[in-house]
């Protein structure tokens, strides 16, 4: 008799290598424990910069002082920044996973808004963010690499006409043990970019798989410059700035076969992903009633969108009679048919 599967937490790691920026790092009290935490940004070039969140209590299971809190105090009190030291004092820092020990992942900061929507964002998260030293190799950078049941992908579009990108759905699936459901699965966006991938993606990637994808983190302010005539004297300069933030796979592995022990099991992420809308909608009606608790963080940043969790990722298309899984082909998917 095959073991029964449980839903367990996937690969997902993050490699950032740059220059402190900024840190913003404060101690108080979280749910009644002391904590301390906060944000860093890490300046990867002069046009990309990535903000990395750090969380710990200060006191740890056996009742002591945590050595993560006192590496997050180090950090605050210790590192210099670009900001206030000038680039060539500032350190530079690494994060990374090593072995098996876990630190840097992607994350979502996700939470009801003012209007009573689901709002979601991507963010990063590391426990330890380790100076370099100064004989080290230095190789800014900000990579992902994870794993994720696919919900679907579709050609990206901008103006109304398709940019040769793809857009590949999919969700990761957290850690198992924590309390709230809602994080423990979440929807996240990717872009597949070189033509060569794209078609494989396209021809070998299906609805319900799972995979395994790396790539860059991009997060980037794009400045344009125009000139726009006026009824006289000189043509008025206009500025437009652009953020972006993209996560581009660079490449992945086939589809997992079903019965690996790392492919993720589609009832059980169905099951999680109800418990997630639950979740989601007791969150919802706590901010309609004014009641809501320290689990619904208020989010920032102008790439937070609104979200509809309720739709099965992994149901059959509408308008056909088979199992999706069963045809063989990848799927051409609509919004409609995803949950994000």
């Amino acid at each position: 008799m095959a073991n029964e599967k449980t839903l367990q937490e996937g690969i997902n790691t993050i490699h950032i290598e740059g220059i402190v920026k900024d840190i913003r790092i404060e101690e108080k009290p979280i749910n009644g424990q002391d904590a301390i935490s906060g944000e860093i940004d890490i300046q990867v070039s002069p046009e990309s910069i990535h903000t990395v969140n750090v969380f710990s209590f200060k006191m740890n299971q056996k009742k002591e002082v945590s050595g993560l809190f006192k590496t997050l105090v180090t950090i605050r009190d210790e590192y210099k920044t670009i900001d206030v030291h000038g680039i060539e004092n500032a350190d530079k820092v690494r994060i990374e996973t090593s072995g098996k020990f876990d630190n840097g992942k992607v994350g979502k900061n996700e939470y009801v808004g003012q209007d009573g929507e689901w709002r979601s964002y991507p963010k990063l998260s590391a426990k330890f963010v380790n100076r370099i030293k100064s004989d080290e190799v230095f190789e800014p950078q900000a990579k992902f690499n994870l794993e994720l049941a696919i919900a679907g992908s579709k050609a990206e579009t901008r103006n109304g006409e398709e940019t040769g990108r793809l857009i590949l759905k999919g969700f990761i699936v957290n850690y198992q043990e924590q309390k709230d459901d809602a994080k423990k699965i979440f929807p996240f966006d990717f872009v597949v970019q070189n033509p060569t991938s794209v078609n494989y993606v396209q021809d070998t990637y299906e609805k319900g798989q799972t995979v395994k994808v790396y790539g860059d983190i991009v997060n980037t302010k794009i400045v344009t410059k125009r000139l726009v005539e006026v009824g006289f004297g000189d043509p008025q300069e206009e500025i437009d700035r652009k953020e972006v933030r993209e996560y581009i796979i660079v490449g992945g592995t086939p589809p997992y076969d079903e019965d690996d022990k790392n492919a993720y099991d589609i009832v059980l992420i169905r099951e999680a992903l109800k418990k997630r809308d639950v979740a989601i909608e007791k969150k919802k009606e706590e901010k309609k009633n004014g009641n809501a608790g320290s689990s619904n963080n208020a989010g920032f940043g102008s790439n937070s969108h609104v979200v509809n969790p309720k739709e099965d990722p992994f149901a059959p298309d509408a308008h056909k009679k088979e199992n999706p899984f069963n045809n063989g082909k990848p799927l051409d998917i609509s919004d409609e048919d995803l949950p994000f």
